[in-house]
């Protein structure tokens, strides 16, 4: 490994400064929106990163070769598991705090270690300049540990109080929670020599988050004209969530349109076929189709296949196309909602094209619901509709007038631009009695709503009653098929 970390180690010299630069921008803002009440405000100031660098602990390697046929060249995934050490005694950022009902202090975090596990999957392909790399992933495997001290330098001491702690719980939760563990970093370097430059994205992990999209399109048609009628079988399976269609064979095209979310593309295959279905004799098969999503996950490649079947005058087309989608970039802690869109490009991956794609719509809690019951407060839930359909209802929450929900849902959409998104707050009640409406609040969705975060969202409500729904819309494009 020495001769990795020597490289490391030159690198780390060279552009210590603007690591120190970009640490002190992102730490700096992040930091401040979670500081304890106590503490007013914390400025960044002088930093020695000191003598140590990050340091290459094992590496296991994997090369792998898609299983599918790639549009954009011939491609290779090499995955690499490794620990990335850093232990620096020498180690100072010193800040500046004002704390209320005292003078401002300067505090230094010192003699950071940080170990972690990652992994490193980088996608290679004959369709980018040297030296190659389409993009590269990094996925810390497990959250990081991490140590460090804060000391307070002022001769005014109030460690009493416990501030030295206050402070390390901060930038704790800030560096780990919210800044190196939420998920993935994906860094793609397909647009380098179009002028695209590079796309950093945070990736999310969060399992009840679509990762991807995948569209796939069958074309179906003769060969030559002919005035036989026959009827074929299509079907796609994607996660065990299945679409078919039986399609009749003629001289103009016909076509079959899938859109589906998954979980994940890891272990994931897509299965097509297509074929003619008899009653007493053996099917016809026209074409099938496997392929491996977790090949598909990285820059959103393509598959292309023709079937051509000459003695039934046949010809079959199959395009499948993977989507991924960047982070959310939203979370919330009780009633409080962070918005980390700023801290990353294509977090929201929206474009001037709006109108497919996928709709993320997070119920995060209701304020100020009147009292619907003689004896206690309300048992309020929140049920969302998207152009007339349902596509959330909350759990209830009990004898609550401002409830916490932190519940959220995203769907696939051919038409954002006009929609109708309800959002309709009701009173559990216990049966025989029916639910007691609270109000409702109706938005039609268009460019002003392609992002908003922990939005207030007023009802109208017979009573009068100042009841708001506070939501998040964030809508992110994707070209679905048709």
């Amino acid at each position: 490994m020495s001769w990795l970390n020597d490289i490391i180690s030159s690198w780390y010299s060279v552009n210590n400064e603007k690591v120190h630069q970009v640490v002190k921008n992102i730490l700096e803002t992040e930091l401040n929106k979670a500081t304890p009440a106590i503490l007013e405000k914390i400025t960044l100031e002088e930093c020695t990163f000191g003598s140590a660098t990050p340091q290459i602990k094992g590496i296991k390697t994997k090369v792998i070769e898609p299983k599918c046929r790639l549009v954009s060249g011939k491609q290779k995934k090499i995955v690499i598991d490794t620990v990335v050490s850093i232990d620096a005694p020498d180690f100072e950022f010193k800040m500046g705090v004002d704390i209320k009902l005292f003078p401002k202090m300067t505090a230094a975090l010192q003699k950071i270690a940080i170990h972690a596990a990652l992994r490193i999957t980088a996608l290679f392909s004959d369709g980018v300049p040297f030296p190659g790399i389409r993009n590269v992933c990094v996925t810390m495997t497990d959250r990081p540990d991490l140590s460090f001290n804060v000391e307070l330098l002022d001769l005014i001491q109030i460690d009493t109080l416990g501030v030295d702690k206050l402070i390390a719980s901060a930038i704790e939760d800030i560096i780990v929670q919210q800044l190196v563990y939420p998920g993935r970093l994906y860094i793609d370097t397909g647009a380098m020599g179009t002028g695209g430059g590079v796309q950093v994205v945070l990736m999310p992990r969060d399992g009840e988050l679509m990762a991807g999209v995948i569209t796939t399109l069958i074309t179906v048609q003769r060969i030559s004209h002919t005035t036989d009628k026959t009827e074929v079988e299509v079907s796609v399976e994607v996660e065990d969530k299945e679409k078919r269609d039986t399609l009749e064979l003629r001289s103009e095209p016909r076509t079959f349109a899938y859109n589906t979310h998954i979980a994940s593309f890891d272990d994931q295959e897509l299965v097509a076929k297509i074929w003619e279905s008899r009653l007493i004799f053996k099917d016809i098969e026209y074409g099938a189709l496997k392929v491996d999503l977790d090949d598909m996950e990285f820059a959103s490649p393509s598959v292309n296949e023709t079937f051509v079947n000459e003695d039934k005058n046949v010809k079959v087309d199959v395009a499948i196309r993977a989507h991924l989608l960047p982070l959310i970039a939203l979370k919330q802690e009780g009633a409080e909602v962070t918005d980390f869109k700023g801290m990353f490009t294509g977090c929201d991956g929206t474009n001037q094209n709006i109108n497919p794609g996928v709709l993320y719509v997070h119920v995060h809690r209701v304020s100020g619901v009147p009292k619907k019951d003689s004896s206690t407060k309300s048992d309020p839930f929140v049920t969302v509709y998207y152009n007339g359909k349902e596509i959330l209802k909350t759990s209830e929450v009990s004898n609550d007038n401002d409830p916490v929900f932190n519940e959220r849902v995203e769907v696939l959409t051919t038409s954002f631009t006009g929609s109708e998104l309800v959002f309709k707050v009701d009173d559990a009640d216990v049966w025989p009695n029916s639910d007691d409406p609270i109000g409702s609040v109706k938005l039609t969705l268009g460019p002003d709503n392609v992002r908003m975060v922990n939005h207030p969202l007023r009802l109208s409500s017979k009573t009068g009653a100042e009841t708001d729904v506070w939501a998040s819309i964030v809508f992110r494009s994707v070209p679905l098929v048709e």
